[in-house]
C-alpha cells in the first residue's frame, strides 16, 4: 500500500496515465475512440487518488491499489511491446516511455511493499 500525498500521486500517476492514453491512441492509429483510451489509461490514476489509505480501511485500499498497479504495469508493458513491434516510430516517441516510467513508480512501490512489507506495519 502506498500512502503518498495527493500531489505526488497526481503527478506520477497523472503523467503515466497521459502517456499511456497517448501511446494507446498512437498504436490504434486513432481508430479507438478517445474516451475509451482515456478511460483505460485513467483507471489506475482514479484508484490511487480516490481510494486513500487515510480515508478507508487497509482491507479495502490494498486490493484496489494492487489491482491498479497490475493494471498499469501490464498495460504499459503490452503497449510498449506493441509499439516496438509495429516498427514505425512517432516523432518524440521517447516522451511516451519516460512518462510510462514515471507512472510506474507508485505501482512498483505498491507491489514491492506487498512482497516485502515495511518494518513499521
Amino acid at each position: 500500500m502506498i500512502a503518498w500525498s495527493n500531489n505526488k500521486l497526481k503527478f506520477t500517476s497523472g503523467i503515466g496515465s497521459l502517456c499511456t492514453a497517448g501511446l494507446l491512441a498512437d498504436i490504434s492509429r486513432q481508430t479507438l475512440p478517445a474516451w475509451i483510451a482515456v478511460a483505460i489509461a485513467m483507471l489506475p490514476l482514479c484508484i490511487f487518488i480516490f481510494i486513500r489509505p487515510d480515508e478507508m480501511r487497509r482491507s479495502i485500499v490494498l486490493p484496489f491499489q494492487i489491482f491498479a498497479s497490475l493494471w498499469y504495469l501490464v498495460l504499459a508493458l503490452t503497449l510498449s511491446v506493441m509499439f516496438f513491434r509495429r516498427g514505425t516510430m512517432t516523432p518524440g516517441w521517447q516522451v511516451f516511455f519516460v512518462g510510462l516510467i514515471i507512472g510506474s513508480i507508485p505501482c512498483v512501490i505498491v507491489l514491492r511493499n506487498l512482497v516485502d512489507p515495511p518494518k513499521d506495519q
